[in-house]
């Protein structure tokens, strides 16, 4: 991998960390400024007493709590990401449409060096090499997300998500033997989603998200008999498909 790249991959991790430092704080200074709700209450949130049909100023207490599954595919032809995903993601509202969130989420699959887009094993040398294993993993994003109120239909809120992203996976090994020349993944990239829930109780609501996350990608990888790993750097393009999502607010 160039210099140049080396030491840009630090700078990446800072900036991803403090987005979700200032995210965070912006999260508790709207805390202090939202008010109790009161007035008329119906599917999805607390309405403004103002007599008009204006969006409420807050929801509830201005909070949103969902488990978000089950699976991603990668876009590119050899971008491979773990299939495999389930999700918990804080909301905090910020004013009416407004909210921040913090996603975090654990990748798993099953898969071999074909399923991964390498080239080759490159341990082909070793016996007991080359075989099929698990994949773990984790990610975590933080953002700004907009949920519109429809006034005819209030109990259907479109949302629309963008955000910083990142994560990394372990790819297979047995024991102390690795199955390929490529040990780990680690990705930073963004996030652009769009969804919608359905509130079939006040505070409880089932929904469906698609969402795209280009992302960079740094393979670190260890040849056959290397001591030190090498880094290479790719493009992946993850689609995630949550049409299994349970939002609770509070």
């Amino acid at each position: 991998m160039p210099a140049s790249f080396e030491t840009l991959l630090p700078r990446l991790r800072t900036l991803l960390v403090a987005a979700v430092a200032f995210l965070g704080s912006l999260a508790l200074s709207a805390e202090a400024e939202a008010a109790s709700p009161s007035g008329k209450s119906g599917p999805g949130g607390s309405y403004s007493t103002t007599g008009d049909s204006r969006m409420p100023d807050f929801v509830y207490g201005g909070n949103a709590l969902s488990f978000m599954g089950p699976f991603q595919i990668g876009l590119t032809p050899k971008g491979f990401v773990p299939r495999g995903r389930f999700a918990f993601q804080y909301d905090r509202q910020l004013f009416r449409a407004h909210w921040l969130h913090v996603n975090a989420g654990i990748a798993f699959d099953r898969g071999d060096w074909q399923t991964f887009g390498m080239d080759s094993c490159g341990l082909e040398s070793q016996s007991g090499t080359c075989e099929p294993g698990g994949v773990v993993g984790m990610d975590v994003s933080a953002g700004y997300t907009h949920k519109l109120f429809i006034e005819a239909k209030p109990w259907i809120v479109p949302t629309f998500r963008v955000g910083l992203t990142g994560g990394f996976w372990k790819l297979p090994r047995v024991g102390s033997s690795r199955e390929q020349t490529r040990e780990l993944s680690w990705t930073l990239g963004i996030q652009a989603a769009a969804g919608v829930r359905f509130f079939l109780l006040r505070e409880l609501a089932l929904g469906i998200d698609l969402e795209l996350r280009p992302q960079l990608a740094v393979h670190r990888e260890r040849a056959d008999g290397a001591v030190d790993p090498d880094n290479q750097a790719a493009f992946v393009l993850p689609l995630q498909i949550t049409p299994l999502i349970l939002e609770y607010r509070f």
